[in-house]
C-alpha cells in the first residue's frame, strides 16, 4: 500500500505529537469532562499514500498506540487498518503486543478490538459524586501503622495477581516487580503520604470490614484500592464503602470519583455500574499481526 516513514525527531515530530496529544485530550474531555496531561513523547510514523499518521510508544515487549490519524473511510474498514498497522510493525521492527485505549468516538482504535486474542486489560469508570447517596452502616477510619502493615502484607500480591490475570504483565514475576515498585512510588511515606487517603472501613459496631484507598488528584478523587474482608462480602458493605468514598470527595469540594477495573473483574464492573459509575475508556492488548502475503 505504500512505504511507512518515521517523522524525524525535531520540530516537525514534536508538532505532530502535540497535535495528536491535543486530539486525544479532546476525546477524553468530551467523555469524562477532565483530562490529565499526555506525555508528548514517542515515535511518529507516516504513510503518505494513504494519509495515515500513527503516534506510538514502543518498548521491548509491546507498542502503545496513542493516536491514529487516518481518513474516515478506515473507520468502516477495520481489516484495512489492521493491515496497515501490520505493515507498520514490520517496517519499524516491532513485535509483541499492541496496547491501546478506546474512548467513545474513536472508531479507529475501537476496530482493533477485533484482532484475534485481543484482551480487555482494564476499564476506566467515573462517578459524579453530587448524585451519590449517603452511606449507611459504615464509617471510614484513617489507617494507623498497624492497619497499614496488615494491608501491605497482602495488597502487593493481590495487585500483582490482578495485573497478571488481566494481561498487563507477561509473567507473575514481572507483575510482582511492577506492583512492588508502584506501591513504593505511590506511598513513600505509608499512610501519611500527602494526597493519599487510606482508611479502614468499619461497620456501625466498629468492627473492621475492609480497606479503602483514595488518591486526590488534580480536580478529582481516584480509588486506588477497595477491598472487603472475605467474611464480610455479600452484605452490601462494598456499596456503602463506595458511597462513603463519594461523600469524602464531595466534602473535599470535588465532583468526580474515578477508578480502573481490571478486565477480568466483571463482578466489580457491574457493581460500579449499579452505583452510577460510567465507563469512559477501555484499555486493550492485542498481538501484533504479521502482514498478509509476507
Amino acid at each position: 500500500m505504500g512505504i511507512w516513514t518515521r517523522v524525524a525527531e525535531h520540530d516537525a515530530s514534536r508538532a505532530v505529537i502535540a497535535a495528536a496529544a491535543s486530539r486525544v485530550q479532546a476525546r477524553r474531555r468530551a467523555v469524562q469532562g477532565w483530562v490529565e496531561p499526555e506525555a508528548e513523547r514517542g515515535e511518529v510514523w507516516h504513510l503518505a499514500e494513504e494519509a495515515v499518521t500513527v503516534w506510538a510508544m514502543p518498548d521491548a515487549r509491546s507498542v502503545t498506540l496513542l493516536d491514529i490519524d487516518a481518513p474516515a473511510r478506515y473507520g468502516d474498514d477495520p481489516q484495512g487498518l489492521r493491515q496497515l498497522l501490520a505493515e507498520l510493525a514490520a517496517a519499524a521492527g516491532w513485535t509483541g503486543n499492541w496496547r491501546f485505549g478506546v474512548i467513545d468516538g474513536d472508531p479507529l482504535l475501537a476496530s482493533l478490538t477485533g484482532i484475534p486474542d485481543a484482551r480487555r486489560v482494564a476499564t476506566k469508570m467515573q462517578l459524579d459524586v453530587r448524585d451519590a447517596p449517603d452511606p449507611v452502616g459504615v464509617g471510614l477510619q484513617p489507617m494507623d501503622d498497624a492497619d497499614y502493615a496488615a494491608y501491605r502484607e497482602h495488597a502487593d500480591e493481590e495487585y500483582a495477581q490482578e495485573r497478571f490475570a488481566a494481561g498487563a504483565d507477561p509473567s507473575i514475576e514481572a507483575a510482582r516487580n511492577t506492583a512492588a515498585a508502584q506501591m513504593i512510588e505511590m506511598l513513600p511515606d505509608g499512610p501519611r503520604t500527602a494526597g493519599q487517603l487510606l482508611w479502614t472501613v468499619r461497620d456501625d459496631e466498629g468492627e473492621r470490614t475492609g480497606i479503602l484507598w483514595v488518591a486526590i488528584r488534580d480536580g478529582f478523587g481516584f480509588i486506588n484500592d477497595i477491598s472487603l474482608d472475605e467474611s464480610r462480602r455479600g452484605q452490601g458493605i462494598g456499596t456503602q464503602a463506595l458511597r462513603a468514598a463519594a461523600a469524602e470527595i464531595r466534602a473535599a469540594g470535588l465532583d468526580v470519583l474515578a477508578l480502573n477495573v481490571f478486565g477480568s473483574n466483571d463482578d466489580a464492573r457491574r457493581l460500579y455500574a449499579r452505583e452510577g459509575f460510567a465507563e469512559t475508556e477501555t484499555l486493550w492488548t492485542a498481538p501484533i499481526e504479521v502482514p498478509s502475503g509476507s
